[in-house]
């Protein structure tokens, strides 16, 4: 009888395989658009995306340890903590943290006429703690800590993303010009669908902590997020701007 946690990895793994050259896809029309305009805030959308894409793939490669049983003595060594880091999502929360770093930095640039000085120290000092926390504030097969990793990433979602969405839904109102709003809304679309990623992580992580085998629809919700926002940025903003 096959294990139900070697089970549910192997769907995860396979799922996680198809979002993974899905967004592969999607990051290739992207940098090939950059190179047509070599508009720098397509490079940044680029950069952000490339970032999410790396948290998937850490993501589906932990799948794959489980999956092929590969497995490390927990003795405290580099190689024990690298692997733990990845087997329990830290390394993609870490990827996924400096993506929404870059996120303040292009709604700066897209929406304000400079940086608030509070805001931004505010912004820099919580993503530091985010990163501190996912990369250290760590112990092999506690899950109420991962639960909080979860949650404090999100926080930082919310932090820069809830701003991002407001800013988007209001310029998508005050222009007329059909590419301005397409790419304002796409914009709003990808704000939206990035800040639901660790709502529903956190949500799957919850329901581990209560007795759930994992892998519930959060899951799949949770990448599914991310694919909904890349791809929204993409067909808005990206490809109309570089076809102008």
């Amino acid at each position: 009888m096959v294990d139900l946690n070697i089970l549910l990895n192997f769907i995860g793994m396979i799922f996680e395989l198809f979002i993974i050259i899905f967004a592969a896809v999607l990051l290739g029309l992207i940098l090939k658009k950059y190179f047509i305009k070599r508009h720098k805030l397509t490079r940044l959308l680029f950069i952000i995306f490339t970032c999410y894409f790396l948290a998937i793939l850490f993501s589906w490669l932990s799948k794959v340890f489980v999956v092929g049983r590969i497995d490390v003595v927990q003795n405290g060594s580099i190689v024990a903590y690298l692997y733990n880091i990845v087997v329990d999502f830290r390394l993609s929360e870490l990827f996924v943290t400096i993506a929404i770093f870059l996120s303040y930095i292009l709604k700066v640039n897209v929406f304000e006429k400079g940086y608030n000085t509070i805001q931004k120290y505010v912004i820099i000092l919580y993503g530091i703690f985010t990163g501190i926390y996912v990369l250290f504030i760590y112990q092999y097969g506690n899950t109420l800590l991962d639960i909080f990793a979860f949650l404090i990433v999100f926080i930082y979602m919310v932090m820069v993303y809830a701003p991002f969405l407001r800013r988007s839904i209001e310029s998508y109102r005050g222009v007329e010009e059909k590419t301005y709003k397409q790419a304002f809304l796409s914009l709003a679309i990808m704000s939206f669908s990035f800040m639901l990623i660790f709502l529903n992580f956190a949500i799957d992580r919850v329901l581990i902590f209560l007795g759930s085998p994992g892998f519930t629809v959060f899951y799949f919700l949770a990448w599914i997020s991310a694919i909904v926002g890349i791809f929204g940025a993409y067909m808005g903003y990206v490809r109309p701007r570089s076809s102008d």
